[in-house]
């Protein structure tokens, strides 16, 4: 098994890029995360309890899509005495795209 070593050194912005984009379509590429993410259609912020009450899975599993998906930076969340609040970070996402559309159109 190969295992990838992390560079500590400052990245080139295109290589951050790209993996900042590797990450956000990770986390999309799943249909229980793509599902997860249509709950919030009808919720800019949502808790745990409630986006699970859509779904037949565990609360445990949910949990474990949204923390993948927060750590993708898809959703952002806030705590509220016991209760975890997501919202998908837009703007984070739509950055992203546009940087990546960006270079598509500088190459090409």
């Amino acid at each position: 098994m190969v295992k990838h070593i992390k560079n500590t050194k400052q990245k080139e912005p295109d290589t951050y890029l790209c993996e900042e984009c590797l990450e956000l379509l990770r986390a999309l590429a799943d249909k229980t995360r793509q599902e997860i993410i249509m709950v919030f259609a009808t919720s800019k912020e949502i808790c745990v309890n409630d986006i699970a009450k859509n779904f037949t899975l565990s609360r445990p599993t949910i949990s474990h899509h949204l923390n993948l998906m927060k750590r993708a930076k898809v959703l952002s969340s806030r705590k509220e005495g016991k209760e975890i609040y997501y919202s998908i970070n837009k703007s984070y996402i739509k950055n992203l795209i546009t940087s990546v559309l960006d270079k598509i159109d500088m190459c090409c």
